[in-house]
């Protein structure tokens, strides 16, 4: 009989108000670590793609920059480079610089016709 009323103690414990609102109190908790712990991992993954992104395009410009080193290595590749740089010739070569034309404007800013507001307001009684 003794051990028929320790379960019903022990089962009065359990199923009572307070031990359910410590059971909800620790699924809060978990479910609140659980939430943070996905928003990391989101986090995380668009940090991922944005380095991967960065990688192959830095991979892509070291390549760039390897070729451009090969091809200074070379003295055609110097020289052009200079020339593009400096914009400079050889002995006996002959340079041509093209200049574009300014265009200027024969009338005034803000005044269409070249006439000024007053002369304008002159014309309507003439």
């Amino acid at each position: 009989m003794r051990d028929f009323q320790r379960k019903r103690k022990i089962r009065k414990v359990l199923y009572s108000r307070g031990a359910l609102v410590v059971v909800v109190l620790m699924l809060v908790l978990v479910s609140k670590a659980t939430i943070s712990l996905y928003s990391k991992e989101r986090e995380s993954q668009k940090n991922r793609s944005r380095v991967e992104t960065e990688l192959s395009s830095l991979a892509s410009r070291k390549e760039k920059l390897q070729s451009d080193i090969a091809r200074l290595k070379t003295r055609e590749g110097i020289e052009t480079e200079i020339r593009e740089q400096f914009q400079v010739a050889k002995n006996g070569e002959k340079m041509v610089v093209l200049v574009e034309e300014q265009k200027q404007n024969a009338e005034p800013i803000g005044t269409p016709g070249g006439k000024s507001l007053f002369s304008r307001f002159l014309d309507i009684f003439r």
